[in-house]
């Protein structure tokens, strides 16, 4: 369990990586674009990482991020009246609402919105990270405590990669399955 974490790590040129000044369809192009310079056994990442102007990681793009940048704000309709004077409560008219919106929505709105949304509007700023020099015991501490799925790898201060859950859940899987744990039971 000596292992660090840069030994499992995926260096930025191996992750989606997008600047804070493109659009979402940008970004779902570069995360396509990394799923294939994944190194072997790797599992395919769902969140892009996202840099500003100076070069610095400071958040990332996931799955709730693509959510709230496709799904346009439920617009004021005229319907609400209505739904208003059949005694409706409000719980169950907002969620009729957005589920109207959504369902009404079509392909060419979201392809739309895909190419205008900026992905400086929707990405959700990153602040945990872990060094490099960690051991994975530390990293496994950290994800515990902080219950995320990834978190970036520093090397002095600097952003140079990101440790995922996943890769971690892998590693420590394959530990178990080499060592003598399978014996045990027998």
């Amino acid at each position: 369990m000596e292992r660090k974490v840069k030994e499992l790590m995926l260096s930025l040129s191996d992750y989606a990586v997008v600047g804070e000044d493109r659009t979402i369809l940008d970004a779902l192009k570069e995360l396509e674009a990394s799923q294939e310079r994944l190194p072997p056994g790797r599992q395919p990442h769902r969140a892009i990482l996202v840099r500003n102007n100076r070069g610095e990681i400071v958040g990332k793009l996931h799955h709730f991020a693509f959510l709230r940048a496709l799904v346009p704000e439920r617009k004021a309709m005229g319907e609400a009246a209505i739904m208003d004077r059949a005694g409706l409560s409000d719980d169950l008219r907002d969620s009729s609402m957005k589920m109207l919106d959504f369902l009404t929505a079509g392909l060419v709105d979201v392809c739309e919105r895909a190419k205008n949304v900026m992905v400086r509007d929707v990405y959700t700023t990153t602040t945990v990270s872990i060094d490099e020099e960690a051991t994975l015991a530390e990293a496994i501490n950290r994800f515990l405590h902080h219950q995320t799925l990834s978190f970036l790898v520093t090397r002095g201060g600097k952003t140079v990669g990101i440790l995922r859950l996943s890769d971690l859940f892998d590693e420590l899987a394959r530990q178990i399955m080499r060592g003598d744990c399978m014996n045990e039971r027998d």
